[in-house]
């Protein structure tokens, strides 16, 4: 191994990132291959370096991310995810979903698995749809939302949960702690499942209690 290739396993160990999982080398091209996350926590740990010009010589693989979440739910998280968005969007081409309701499942599961799990969902998502399909997608991305939880069934199922683990009551969603530890591991947002779900069943205890 080269010894800049050397100093950038240093850097990359030290950084945070896990061998196998966040990057991998060519030794025989004396290159790298690294996730997003990885060089985040690069720029993060050596802000005085010119990531831009070391960046030429490293391969951003996006498979890192998707091979180790598929691996550690033990399914193919990602294709069945994929999947279930290109459902909701031919269910709103056919007129069976609220484009507003659309639009609020989109900006959940798209931005919420990405912040969380580094897959670059967006882009996987335009690679495979066809072009009304793709405008469609963006039209949908800037319109007015309408909230709803069918993104919370879609992610959990395609994390490998099943249907009973989110139960859908109008404006309201229930997971089971099965549904919310799958939930959790491959979404992020903006309030606290965790303390929405204590609440919960702190008062369903309550009950029983009466």
């Amino acid at each position: 191994m080269a010894d800049d290739a050397i100093e950038l396993f240093r850097m990359l160990v030290d950084a945070g990132a896990t061998p196998g999982e966040d990057f991998s080398y060519d030794l025989q091209r004396a290159s790298a291959q690294i996730s997003d996350r990885a060089l985040e926590k690069l720029k993060l740990s050596y802000p005085d370096v010119d990531w831009l010009s070391i960046c030429e010589r490293i391969e951003i693989d996006p498979n890192l991310p998707i091979d180790h979440l598929n691996t550690y739910l033990g399914i193919d998280f990602v294709e069945r995810l994929l999947l279930r968005i290109e459902q909701r969007l031919q269910q709103v081409a056919q007129g069976e979903l609220a484009k507003a309701e659309a639009a609020w499942y989109l900006q959940q599961v798209l931005g919420g698995v990405e912040q969380r799990t580094n897959v670059p969902l967006y882009v996987l998502l335009q690679k495979r749809l066809p072009l009304q399909t793709q405008a469609t997608l963006e039209t949908l991305l800037r319109q007015p939302t309408a909230p709803c939880y069918m993104w919370m069934h879609d992610l959990v199922e395609a994390a490998g949960g099943n249907p009973t683990d989110v139960e859908l009551r109008g404006d309201e969603a229930t997971l089971t702690q099965v549904g919310l530890a799958l939930l959790t591991t491959v979404w992020v947002g903006e309030y606290d499942l965790v303390e929405q779900i204590s609440e919960a069943v702190a008062e369903e205890h309550t009950e029983e209690q009466e």
